[in-house]
């Protein structure tokens, strides 16, 4: 075949194929590289059903899944302090975004207190942060005691510790037990549980004295439980107040956020902050937030790197004021 007409003809077949793909609405580079996502996006929540972190998720889910065009998939991996989740995108080797998950701020803390198959700072991509919980100590409703001095006049007499319900040892309410014993002279202990839907369990059937956990406004206002004191940095309930205006030194900020294995592509991290800065707008996810008394703090994915740095930093130095450094932990 002549040399012109070969080239037509392969101009010809060119053509062709564009058109077809036209006619498909693609183009030649996006047949190479699909636009994320073309399958459903799985979110793995570290507490159970029923837990304020969960709600929340669940509540977020369903608007994500419009904006993406794809199924958002709820998947709840509870223990190790709400760091399965995280542990399990550390050791995954598909950056692809299609496996994400909820990092609650156990994450900067349990390495640091056991030995761990992933480093946190080395082993993830920090997507966006679009929540935070916050802290009070919760007493049942019928409880004799009406005010913090009230709690920790009765620590001091009781002939055991006070029973404290958290999330697990080395969460942040754990810390905030062990630092407003501390600061009080009394003694308390925390008896860990694998989520807020355990600790609810275990506060409403009087299993313990009290609890600290993110999702400790559900309780008051249910009636179940009466709030003495937050440790936020300003009252979360106007007749609550903060463990600073009673003296006790003690803030516990924990952003949540959604992170993935290493190496993720720029541009599906961009897709997925800007599905949830949207996202975070619905009126079902703002009011998971009222109800938990969780604080919207939405930071991009530079920003929540570098919050992470900084937790990375500060919960080491908290986690050796209080002695629970591991001997296996980072140096």
């Amino acid at each position: 075949m002549p040399m012109s007409r070969l080239n037509a003809s392969v101009a010809r077949r060119a053509l062709c194929a564009a058109l077809a793909l036209a006619g498909l609405g693609l183009s030649a580079p996006a047949l190479a590289e699909a636009k994320f996502p073309t399958k459903p996006v799985t979110l793995y929540v570290p507490f159970p059903p029923g837990s304020a972190t969960d709600s929340m998720m669940r509540a977020l889910g369903p608007v994500m899944s419009k904006s993406l065009g794809q199924p958002v998939v709820i998947d709840n991996r509870p223990g190790a302090a709400g760091t399965l989740a995280a542990a399990m995108m550390a050791q995954s080797k598909q950056p692809d975004g299609y496996q994400l998950a909820v990092a609650p701020a156990t994450l900067f803390k349990v390495p640091h207190m056991q030995k761990v198959p992933y480093d946190p700072m080395k082993d993830l991509t920090y997507i966006v942060a679009f929540a935070s919980y916050t802290y009070g100590l919760v007493v049942p409703g019928n409880s004799p005691w009406k005010t913090l001095n009230d709690f920790v006049s009765g620590a001091k007499v009781a002939t055991q510790p006070l029973s404290i319900a958290t999330t697990g040892s080395g969460s942040s309410g754990h810390a905030a037990t062990v630092l407003l014993a501390r600061h009080t002279g009394i003694q308390l202990q925390s008896v860990p549980f694998k989520g807020g839907s355990e600790v609810l369990q275990a506060f409403v059937g009087g299993h313990v004295q009290g609890v600290i956990d993110g999702g400790w406004a559900q309780n008051v206002r249910q009636g179940k439980g009466r709030a003495l004191v937050t440790f936020s940095e300003k009252r979360l309930i106007p007749d609550v107040p903060t463990a600073r205006e009673l003296g006790i030194d003690v803030v516990t900020y924990s952003p949540i956020g959604l992170v993935g294995p290493k190496g993720m592509d720029p541009k599906i991290v961009q897709t997925i902050q800007d599905v949830i800065k949207e996202a975070i707008q619905d009126p079902n996810f703002k009011k998971a937030l009222e109800t938990y008394d969780l604080g919207e703090t939405y930071m991009t994915s530079a920003e929540y790197r570098k919050v992470a740095e900084r937790l990375w930093v500060d919960e080491k130095k908290n986690l050796e004021m209080l002695g629970l450094i591991g001997a296996d932990a980072p140096k």
